[in-house]
């Protein structure tokens, strides 16, 4: 909003105001100095000149009523009251009064002064007329005037007064008008020069407040170069500010794709962060972290507190935190940022190590796992091989015979170790598209390898595909994924039933393959199913050895299933039965 009085309106006005204030005064001066002293001048001035005129006209005039009369008709023409006085004072004539009733003039001072020869004036009440009057008298030196010495012309002081008066008040009515014109004037041609300049300040304010779209007026005569240099700065800045949005929307765009979470924080507020750090501090409803203090962040307690110690560092430090109590680990990194910055600044970069470090813990534990169980049957061959040996030796053949089948059943489990141990490996890598794959045929085929190990357990091994008779089923998926995954299912239901029958039925449910393996064997406990499809674990270690598992089964059913895009659930009651459901996208 533009006020009506801007300083460079007020300061015009105030300039011109002085100016006007200086005529004014000098105005004012001239009339009640030099034309108050002017007109007093003229008045007398011309009662000399009255009095040097009467005194002519009346030199061949002489003494008696001729002369009062003459005196009398002169001061009417003139209009100014002319008195005659002869050398001793006496009055001889006089235009208002009967010279016979009026005082001796002889002390009067201007009387005093023209019979000395000069000009005399003096300022007094008539006596006579007791009114204020202006008194001039003049010599008369000619000797035809008899017995005439002195003329004196007189005039009321109020008539000169009233004159000056006038032209005072005339004077000041004009000054009135004067400055009246003047101020409009003055007031219109303020208003027409700061009209141009109040708006192009105000468009620079405008812009100041970082509204650039505002638009600039064309301004006339010198201020038109000025209009144009805003013009051209509002179009750079316009052009700048553009440019660094799309840095800064690049650069957010940048620290958005990145996984770690990222802070900026100045005096402990924050002054930018990506999506990642919303995700992992904002809280529930927090749609931006900016302007926020760190006390105000959500998430566990012990990376806070590792945030806020990092903010007291003055070097790059890096600190581990973890785990938490959801089993998180973070690892916080800090930078101190001195350049372009006058107050403490640090960049923290918040990294979620939770997946390699159980990725890394699988690791070695799996290392460990692994040569546990390589060490055991390797042990064990060389156990029984030295054994073989000696009962050769002694020539016991029967217990060389016994010896040598233990070596090929550690052998076996070896070789059952080192297989699955290769395809874990395989399921771990890249999966290839695959498919379709008939999984009807598939499921047929693994049962068929398996019902010798099922009749030899005197079990019951069957396949239920009623659902699906007559229609075809394919999966999107590896043959060699689904084969492993129903070998090892399978492989585990017999193993783990000890009478009873194990059957696997075939469905489609809602656009995808089921395959469903039902035993009637022992059973699982709850509480070990939530593992049970972790690597080398076991319910039961030593029927798992037993029977000749190496504790991958599991885990290579999921793994398979995950290559597949599908998924594999366990349900068990102990004493009656395990169901492992295998889930795979139809084709």
């Amino acid at each position: 909003m533009r006020f009506p009085f801007s300083s460079y309106r007020v300061q015009m006005l105030v300039g011109v105001a002085v100016g006007i204030a200086v005529l004014a005064a000098v105005w004012l001066y001239l009339l009640y100095g030099p034309l108050t002293t002017a007109l007093d001048e003229q008045q007398r001035t011309g009662l000399e000149i009255a009095a040097r005129l009467t005194a002519s006209a009346i030199q061949e005039v002489g003494a008696g009523p001729a002369l009062q009369e003459t005196v009398r008709r002169l001061g009417e023409q003139s209009g100014v009251r002319l008195t005659v006085i002869d050398p001793d004072g006496v009055v001889v004539a006089d235009s208002l009064a009967d010279p016979a009733t009026m005082e001796n003039h002889a002390d009067r001072p201007e009387v005093i002064d023209a019979l000395q020869g000069r000009v005399g004036v003096s300022a007094r009440p008539s006596k006579t007329l007791g009114t204020q009057y202006l008194y001039v008298a003049v010599p008369v030196l000619s000797e035809a005037a008899h017995n005439i010495a002195v003329v004196r012309a007189s005039e009321p002081l109020a008539h000169a007064k009233d004159v000056t008066g006038g032209v005072r008040r005339a004077g000041v009515a004009l000054l009135i008008l004067a400055l009246a014109v003047a101020f409009g004037a003055t007031w219109r041609l303020a208003g027409a020069f700061a009209l141009p300049v109040e708006r192009l300040a105000g468009a620079a304010e405008t812009m100041a407040r970082g509204d650039l779209a505002v638009r600039l007026e064309e301004a006339p005569g010198p201020l038109q170069p000025l209009a144009a240099s805003l013009a051209y700065l509002r179009d750079q800045l316009q052009k700048r500010l553009a440019q660094l949005e799309g840095e800064r929307a690049r650069l957010q765009e940048v620290i958005d794709g990145l996984d770690d979470a990222v802070l900026l924080v100045e005096n402990g507020v924050i002054q930018a962060c990506n999506r990642a750090a919303l995700d992992l501090f904002g809280g529930p409803i927090a749609r931006s972290l900016e302007g926020h203090r760190l006390e105000d962040l959500h998430g566990p307690e012990s990376l806070k507190t590792a945030v806020a110690s990092a903010l007291q560092t003055t070097a790059r430090s890096e600190a581990t935190v973890g785990p938490t109590p959801l089993q998180q680990t973070f690892v916080v990194r800090t930078m101190p940022l001195t350049a372009h910055h006058e107050s403490a600044a640090h960049l923290i970069v918040v990294s979620d190590i939770t997946r390699a470090s159980r990725l890394d813990a699988m690791r070695r534990d799996f290392v460990a796992n692994a040569s546990h169980e390589l060490k055991t049957p390797a042990t064990g061959i060389l156990l029984l091989a030295e054994s073989a040996a000696a009962a050769t030796k002694d020539g016991d053949a029967d217990q060389t015979l016994a010896f040598l089948s233990q070596i090929h059943q550690e052998a076996e489990r070896l070789r059952a170790l080192v297989a699955d141990l290769l395809d874990l490996s395989r399921l771990e890598t890249e999966p290839t598209a695959g498919g379709p794959v008939d999984v009807r045929a598939a499921v047929d085929l693994a049962v068929t390898a398996h019902r010798r190990a099922a009749e030899d357990k005197g079990l019951s091994l069957a396949v239920d595909d009623s659902s699906v008779e007559g229609r075809d089923v394919y999966a999107t998926c590896d043959a060699t994924d689904l084969a492993i995954a129903l070998d090892n299912v399978l492989a585990n239901a017999i193993a783990y039933t000890d009478s009873g029958s194990v059957t696997v039925r075939l469905s489609r449910e809602n656009g995808s393959i089921v395959v469903k393996v039902e035993d009637t064997g022992v059973g699982i406990p709850a509480e070990h199913l939530p593992r049970v499809f972790e690597r080398f674990y076991r319910v039961d270690a030593a029927r798992s050895r037993n029977s000749g598992g190496t504790g991958l089964g599991l885990a290579l059913v999921k793994h398979a299933m995950e290559r597949c895009g599908g998924t594999a659930v366990i349900a068990s009651e102990v004493g009656h039965g395990t169901t492992v459901t295998l889930t795979l996208p139809a084709a």
